[in-house]
């Protein structure tokens, strides 16, 4: 046999050993080069249409001993498990064996078949179809197959998918020419739209025609925009035909630039790149990058199916997934979203059902099942195009024989109008994006919820992306919200994502609140999640990494959410608020017409400026050398003052404390903290704090007391000062700041509420003085600083030395590292439940069954991957890396513990429960 023939005869013995077709002439992506290999067989697991997880086993034929190493070369970088290289008559089996290491051996042609179904091909050979779980979608799902090396390969080649979609756009946009009187701005932002609508249109349809969709036999891609658009429109969903119609809209108004916007696209999308492997997750991501191309301006129905306000994959795969929907019968479990967008919530939903065991197995039915169980709306009547459109792109990845149907249920209806009487199909499970806006002083986000609970019924469940506002803010009518909630619901999660983790040039933090209507008297606790640095975001946007988790609970009548806002410190020694002791007031704001100077003029009262911006975060004194020269003066009095601050005016010329109120709690001092000895009159972003006992003042809401610390008046005004100056400039006191504090501000009802110990520690006021005289030196800080080191750990006696859990607001968030090395790890199955939380709320008493340990309950850490509804002492399923064998183990690496499932058929009673078994039962005896 020669050429050919031996490849046919290897592909033929390979598909009768293995029971399962290859696909033919398939081009992958190169790690080496930037053209893509087109390979001659190629099989994946359970049959599936290629994907960047799925791939199996490659054959190839090579013409010659240069061709045959170059791909070797190749093919050892992509994420495959073996493949047989063809040529002079030789076959070479290469494989990945236990260790992950390359083998290769020459086998006989006669010996082929036998090899191929020995031991060794475990593997590398395709997964048996009856082992697949029809419908499973997520990635998350598909965790189990991707090794190390597999995953480093798809995340290098969705970064050059990436850069090759970012670089088509902006090439394409630098066709269209500037705005000019005859070419005003408005047709030029529109122009960026028509040609970002057809960069999308093109992407897509070449992701469809590398997949087979048009069953052409050419290896070639079609590298005309117009002519791959033009097929594709008569197959497909309407989002083709608009970006038919903004080719034509381009061709009238840029008659000479057409050509080469299509160009453009073409030389960065056709034939240099191949989109065999992506799947409806990547789609998202490129379509996001997209969608933050597009110029502000435009607005209006003719670009509604751009939506900006888009939910990450995988972010709307986790909240289904943490949702116990395991809890609803089959039959009764219809997902809704009223405001569906661009449909990743949809498609998480679709997802989800399709893994789930309860629902019917025939193609026919579950198609039917999926299609009628999933319902979306948007008032827009475009919306819909990109979600039919990503819908289709799914069902390729997936293959004909898999089930991944579109809703039945969409409409176009304003939500605000729908209630119970009026629904096409009944929900019972709400998922969705609502939109942020306020309308006057209600928030449109709590109308939203106020509306969404209306719909449903006790034991529905919900899950809501929300402004991260909703958590904290005393205004627009949340806080009725949030008691709504506690009182009718158990709320399982709550989320809090940094800016730009959800939206496009999202400006605005967001949280996520997921729970279950529920009418009962017994509330649990609930699982509460932060990430608050913006360090490696993608890695919460692209792969849902929620960062630190905690309990926290939420009690009746609760219209504070603040246990969900940061972990609870417990403090176990006795405390006073800090404004039962200190007076705490504004700065103040001049008025736009008389801004600082930098002498103050004859015969006009002026006062020192001071801003935070100015502050040396590395110390704590107030120094005024770093005043800018051109503002140090305020000129003070009602002329000068936009809001005048009359009755504190002696009060800025004294010795106090100054703290930042518009401070982030993400920065790395949330408390930012200064002594000034000066007198500053600071803006109105700065608090300035002084004792009561000098000024005999009380902020609002507070006032005299006997409440104080032991033997407080036989201290000196400057010894309060600086004892108070110690506790705020502490590590753990930054903490407790965080308690209930929203984003972007420190409101004084919080800042008054700190709680401070009730004696005072002179430790901590001579440490504390030792730390400003250096600073007013200006001598160097030593590396580590003992005093502020000493400093920490004196004021951590003064709580209690409580235990806390810290959740990094800058840099890389905490567990992120250890999260990333679990994910890829060989795994095995473990029964657990979660017996009792302990009374801090800090640690869960576990039952865990498969374990190596001699016992199988013990107290942990809170498991970070857990799901909220695992606290009421739900029987769950859960993966644990297969090197950890032992609760101790367990304890130092607690992100081993994922992939949690919830109990099958909770939904079932007793008799229901012990019919399904007994059949089931005789159907395996049978």
């Amino acid at each position: 046999m020669v050429g050919l023939e031996q490849l046919d005869y290897v592909i033929d013995t390979a598909q009768k050993v293995w029971q399962i077709k290859p696909y033919r002439d398939v081009r992958l992506p190169s790690v080496i080069n930037n053209n893509p290999i087109a390979v001659d067989a190629l099989w994946t697991d359970k049959g599936l249409r290629p994907n960047f997880n799925n791939l199996a086993f490659i054959v190839q034929y090579c013409r010659n001993v240069e061709e045959l190493n170059s791909q070797k070369k190749q093919l050892a970088d992509l994420p495959i498990r073996g493949w047989i290289l063809i040529t002079n008559g030789h076959y070479y089996l290469n494989y990945y064996n236990q260790c992950n290491q390359l083998e290769e051996e020459e086998i006989e042609s006669h010996a082929l078949a036998s090899i191929l179904n020995s031991s060794k091909s475990r593997l590398f050979t395709p997964k048996a179809l009856s082992e697949f779980r029809t419908g499973q979608l997520s990635l998350g799902d598909l965790e189990e197959v991707i090794s190390e090396r597999s995953f480093s390969f798809i995340l290098r080649q969705r970064q050059k998918l990436d850069l090759a979609f970012t670089e088509a756009i902006k090439t394409a946009i630098n066709k269209i020419p500037r705005a000019k009187l005859d070419f005003p701005k408005d047709l030029r932002y529109q122009m960026e739209g028509h040609t970002i609508r057809v960069a999308i249109a093109f992407l897509s349809a070449r992701i469809l025609e590398d997949k087979g969709f048009f069953s052409s036999d050419s290896l070639i891609p079609t590298d005309d925009p117009r002519k791959l658009l033009n097929k594709t429109v008569s197959f497909t969903n309407g989002f083709f035909k608009r970006a038919s119609d903004s080719i034509s809209s381009l061709e009238e108004f840029l008659p000479q630039q057409t050509d080469k916007i299509l160009q453009s696209l073409a030389a960065h999308l056709g034939n240099s790149i191949t989109f065999a492997l992506v799947d409806h997750r990547d789609v998202g991501l490129l379509y996001e990058r997209a969608i933050k191309e597009l110029p502000n301006n435009l607005g209006g129905k003719d670009w509604s199916d751009l939506q900006r306000h888009y939910t990450p994959v995988a972010i709307a795969e986790k909240m289904l997934e943490l949702l116990p929907l395991e809890r609803i019968r089959p039959e009764e479990r219809v997902i809704f979203d009223p405001a569906a967008g661009s449909g990743s919530l949809l498609l998480a939903a679709t997802s989800r059902l399709a893994g789930m065991s309860d629902i019917p197995e025939e193609i026919k039915a579950r198609t039917q099942y999926l299609a009628n169980h999933i319902a979306g709306n948007d008032l827009d009547e475009y919306a819909d195009l990109v979600t039919k459109l990503r819908y289709l792109l799914a069902q390729e990845s997936l293959g004909k024989n898999i089930s991944f149907p579109f809703p039945n249920h969409y409409t176009h209806q304003d939500y605000e109008q729908l209630n119970k009487d009026n629904f096409s199909i009944k929900p019972r499970v709400i998922i969705a994006n609502p939109p942020f806006a306020e309308d006057g002083n209600t928030q449109r986000a709590g109308t939203f919820i106020r509306t969404a609970l209306s719909w449903l019924e006790n034991g529905s469940q919900f899950a809501f992306i929300l402004p991260q506002s909703f958590l904290t803010n005393t205004t627009h009518g949340l806080p009725e919200v949030r008691k709504l909630l506690t009182d009718s619901c158990q709320i399982h999660e709550v989320w809090q994502l940094p800016e730009g983790a959800v939206g496009i040039d999202a400006a605005q933090d967001v949280c996520i609140v997921s729970g279950t209507i529920n009418n009962n008297s017994v509330r649990f606790p609930t699982i509460a999640r932060a990430v608050l640095s913006r360090a490696k975001i993608d890695n919460t946007r692209d792969s849902g990494f929620l960062g630190n988790t905690w309990v926290a609970k939420l009690n009746y009548d609760d219209e504070s959410w603040s246990s969900v806002t940061t972990p609870i410190i417990k403090i176990s020694v006795p405390t006073v608020p800090l404004g039962n002791i200190f007076y705490v007031f504004n700065g103040v704001t001049p008025n736009t017409t008389h801004k600082p100077i930098s002498q103050c003029p004859p015969n006009t009262i002026c006062k020192r400026n001071w801003r935070m911006k100015w502050r040396d975060k590395d110390r704590l004194w107030a120094d005024p050398n770093i005043v800018d020269i051109n503002e140090r003066w305020i000129r003070y009095g009602k002329d000068f003052l936009h809001t005048p601050v009359m009755q504190n005016s002696e009060l800025f010329d004294l010795p106090k404390l100054l703290v930042g109120r518009k401070v982030n709690r993400g920065s790395r001092n949330p408390l930012a903290v200064q002594l000034d000895t000066i007198g500053f009159c600071p803006d109105n972003d700065v608090y300035c704090v002084l004792p009561v006992s000098q000024v005999d003042k009380y902020t609002y809401r507070y006032k005299k007391t006997d409440q104080l610390p032991d033997e407080w008046n036989n201290f000196s005004h400057e010894d309060q000062r600086l004892w108070l100056l110690g506790l705020l400039s502490s590590k753990l006191c930054n903490l407790l700041s965080l308690s209930g504090r929203n984003t972007r501000e420190l409101s004084a009802l919080n800042f008054c509420n700190l709680p401070l110990p009730a004696k005072v520690d002179h430790r901590i006021i001579e440490n504390t003085r030792k730390i400003v005289e250096r600073d007013q030196q200006n001598l160097p800080i030593p590396e580590p600083d003992e005093l502020r080191i000493q400093l920490d750990k004196i004021v951590e006696e003064n709580y209690g030395n409580p235990r806390w859990i810290e959740i990094s607001r800058t840099g890389t968030p905490t567990g992120l590292e250890e999260w990333k090395q679990e994910r890829t790890k060989s795994t095995y199955i473990v029964l657990g439940q979660v017996l009792e939380v302990s009374e801090d709320n800090s640690q869960i008493f576990v039952y865990l069954n498969g374990l190596l340990d001699d016992e199988q309950e013990q107290w942990l850490p809170i498991l970070p991957e857990m799901p909220g509804w695992a606290l009421d002492g739900t029987v769950f399923n859960a993966e644990l890396s297969e090197d950890v064998e032992t609760f101790a183990e367990l304890k130092k690496r607690p992100w081993a513990i994922k992939r949690f499932r919830h109990r099958p058929y909770s939904y079932l009673t007793n008799d229901e429960l012990e019919q399904k078994l007994r059949i089931k039962s005789l159907e395996h005896f049978s």
